[in-house]
């Protein structure tokens, strides 16, 4: 887990979100069973690229909500038509709390293919696991260096860490390799 926690602030209710964008803040909330209700926060956009920067999908990550610190996984990220990040949702988790998230595949490789003139097609870019916060990977790596034509990466074809279960249809095509 990371030291150093991202500074962001509660919104009040009279905050549109439109003028927060023009302010170059990002609006989201943070929700989680531990809390008694949610929390509507705002990001400075330059903050939440740092955070993006600094962590995958699947890290925890500490947030300064003014001076109160909550450990939070990032659950959705909607983005607009050209793809600007316009709010993102944060579920606040505890230790050994029991979660279903997605998290990244980050394929290994790609340059042995290319070599070959081969083309590796990404279909489905992370998988969903159910388990411990703290035993769910933060990344899955899978080299495909070693594959050939025609040839996919199944979800089943990852391997899968100990104690957390795997969400994500085993028969779902991860990728695909095209001349």
């Amino acid at each position: 887990m990371k030291e150093k926690a991202f500074k962001i602030s509660k919104r009040t209710s009279n905050e549109k979100t439109n003028k927060l964008r023009r302010d170059g803040y990002v609006p989201c909330i943070v929700y989680g069973e531990s809390l008694t209700d949610t929390i509507p926060v705002k990001i400075p956009f330059t903050t939440l690229l740092r955070l993006f920067k600094e962590n995958t999908r699947g890290s925890i990550i500490p947030l300064d909500i003014d001076g109160e610190i909550k450990n939070c996984v990032v659950k959705d990220i909607q983005k607009s038509n050209l793809g600007e990040v316009i709010h993102v949702d944060f579920q606040s988790v505890e230790h050994n709390e029991i979660v279903k998230m997605k998290i990244p595949v980050n394929f290994l490789g790609e340059e042995s293919l290319e070599s070959k003139n081969l083309i590796f097609e990404i279909c489905t870019p992370d998988l969903e696991f159910h388990g411990n916060v703290e035993k769910i990977p933060e990344l899955i790596e899978y080299d495909i260096s070693g594959l050939n034509f025609e040839d996919k990466v199944f979800a089943k074809d990852i391997c899968i860490p100990s104690g957390v279960e795997l969400v994500t249809d085993p028969d779902t095509i991860l990728a695909v390799v095209n001349a």
